[in-house]
């Protein structure tokens, strides 16, 4: 199953939306030119977050349950995802 969407995110931590019951591959895309994204586990913050700079994606597996979370160096702050089921 593939299933996608965007986020609007901000200074707080948000889990990225889906959750799969199956390993998936999960791609992030940062759409905003400006602001930098994080991205971690649930104490995500952008001083220990995976940076994610402007206009630029990355992929990342993760295993059946289990989400990923992002957070902003700014507010109102757009992404974009894709995940894709692998069974």
């Amino acid at each position: 199953m593939i299933t996608n969407g965007r986020q609007t995110v901000g200074t707080s931590r948000v889990r990225v939306d889906g959750r799969s019951e199956f390993y998936s591959r999960l791609y992030v895309h940062n759409d905003d030119n400006t602001k930098e994204l994080y991205i971690g586990g649930p104490n995500v913050t952008v001083a220990n977050g995976y940076k994610i700079i402007g206009l630029t994606s990355e992929e990342f597996d993760l295993p059946p349950l289990d989400d990923i979370y992002m957070i902003s160096d700014g507010g109102e702050h757009p992404v974009s995802w894709i995940r894709i089921e692998v069974h």
